[in-house]
């Protein structure tokens, strides 16, 4: 039987029906090996979808912050970003979760030239 997590979405802009976001806040992650956390791996940039009426997603993306996670202390900062590359998003659900939610990587994006001072 087929389940939504067999199958993985490479296309960011299908997703997101346009080929920008927002970005609204970054945080580091840790790489787990064993169950055990390790160093950091990379950030997760928190998107705003503007033509899905707003809906939220996090793309985890290996290496350095592209923004400065400190932008994000000022109140209602956002970062336009766009041309989002080695974009893959993939259902998942664990035995805890009642329904799916959607795990996303990216190697990398561009800040849109409008984000940019």
């Amino acid at each position: 039987m087929l389940r939504p997590s067999d199958f993985v979405i490479t296309n960011f802009s299908e997703l997101a029906q346009g080929q920008t976001a927002l970005c609204v806040g970054v945080c580091p992650y840790k790489d787990y090996k064993d169950g055990i956390a390790g160093d950091i791996g990379g950030h997760k940039y928190d998107l705003v979808l503007p033509l899905r009426k707003y809906e939220h997603i996090a793309v985890k993306v290996p290496g350095s912050a592209l923004i400065n996670p400190e932008l994000f202390s000022t109140p209602n900062a956002v970062v336009p970003i766009e041309q989002i590359q080695g974009f893959s998003a993939r259902w998942y659900k664990t035995a805890n979760m009642s329904e799916y939610a959607l795990s996303c990587k990216a190697t990398g994006f561009t800040i849109s030239k409008e984000g940019k001072s």
